[in-house]
């Protein structure tokens, strides 16, 4: 598999997460295992995208917003478990609304991180932002 396929799906993935949550149409006892996994797949994604270009020469910005990626889809996995525990254990609902949007913001910005980072790697890949060769005064 491409690593730029694994890239675009993670943003996919993130946005579906998004949506699967404001549109729960097939039940919170469904969306919510859904919810969980494709989390879990997220921060795979993440986590395969950050060591792939690690490995490669890419420019070194893109391999830093791949960490930021990955950082974030943790914090992520952290705030959803904080979610999860403080619906289950009736910890109020300013603790739910504060967590709530944290999370939510949370995945706006892996979303906009990752397609920053596949974008520019896929421009790099395919060599659509070289350096211009230097001109020689006439």
């Amino acid at each position: 598999m491409r690593t730029w396929t694994v890239m675009y799906g993670l943003i996919w993935l993130a946005f579906l997460e998004v949506l699967l949550e404001l549109f729960p149409v097939l039940g919170q006892s469904i969306t919510l295992p859904i919810h969980g996994f494709l989390g879990i797949v997220i921060l795979a994604f993440a986590f395969y995208t950050q060591r792939a270009l690690r490995a490669t020469s890419c420019p070194d910005r893109i391999k830093r917003i791949t960490r930021t990626t990955m950082g974030l889809a943790v914090f992520q996995g952290i705030l959803g478990l904080a979610l999860a525990a403080g619906i289950m254990l009736s910890w109020g609902s300013l603790y739910t609304t504060i967590v709530t949007l944290l999370h939510v913001a949370n995945a706006l910005a892996i979303i906009t991180q990752a397609s920053s980072s596949a974008t520019a790697f896929d421009m790099w890949e395919e060599k659509e932002f070289e350096l211009p060769q230097p001109t020689r005064p006439a």
